[in-house]
């Protein structure tokens, strides 16, 4: 009979594409990560053991194309007929989800910024990755948590441009507008002075011509 830490990790590795494990790497795996419990093992130690055997196989299993809830199950009613509905609830619960590792997220979120049409630098990558869950109901929501995180970080980043190009624009708004005001000021100054210089230049034309009348009056 299976133990919970066996079923649980053997579902998880099934979800992710691997298969093929003997008892005796599960055994060796609740070892690794010291699983003294194997009926009541913790979440964090159902994932170090998943990440453990990842690493230890040679090479990447063939994913099956029967689903590994069928397959579990059958084995579950097989192993535990006396399980009743709300204990079949609980492991349905803990079957139907996928535990995804550091790295697993950072690759998937470089796949998907690839396949969307840009690159992402390592920084924004790791940014990315870190704002993404660690356990979905199945490899799809994954997936499309990834996608939809890259897509927010996308929107932030234009977001950032768009409100400059916002700033930038008021700001030559404002600085056209006080040229203009200011070039204005000077013609209407300039303007003021040119008429001012023209009736200082009148009067002294009549003053000019008044005084050689005088003369030419006096000289008569």
């Amino acid at each position: 009979m299976s133990d919970k830490f066996t079923n649980n990790v053997r579902a998880r590795l099934y979800k992710q594409g691997y298969q093929g494990f003997t008892k005796d790497d599960y055994t060796t795996a609740a070892i690794a990560v010291e699983c003294d419990d194997l009926d009541n093992p913790t979440k964090e130690q159902l994932s170090q053991a998943v990440d453990y055997l990842k690493v230890k196989s040679t090479s990447q299993l063939s994913v099956v194309d029967e689903p590994v809830e069928e397959t579990f199950f059958s084995q579950v009613e097989e192993e535990h007929p006396e399980l009743d509905n709300s204990q079949l609830t609980i492991a349905s619960r803990e079957i139907n989800s996928i535990t995804v590792t550091s790295e697993d997220k950072r690759q998937i979120v470089t796949a998907q910024s690839s396949a969307l049409g840009f690159e992402l630098t390592e920084q924004e990558t790791l940014s990315i990755a870190e704002n993404v869950d660690d356990t979905f109901t199945d490899y799809s929501q994954f997936i499309s948590t990834v996608t939809a995180a890259i897509k927010n970080y996308v929107d932030q980043k234009f977001d950032v441009i768009e409100q400059s190009f916002e700033t930038n624009a008021q700001d030559l708004r404002e600085h056209v507008s006080n040229r203009a005001s200011r070039l204005n000021q000077k013609v209407n100054n300039f303007s003021g002075d040119i008429k001012a210089d023209m009736g200082v230049i009148r009067q002294n034309i009549k003053s000019t011509q008044f005084s050689i009348l005088a003369r030419l009056n006096a000289a008569q």
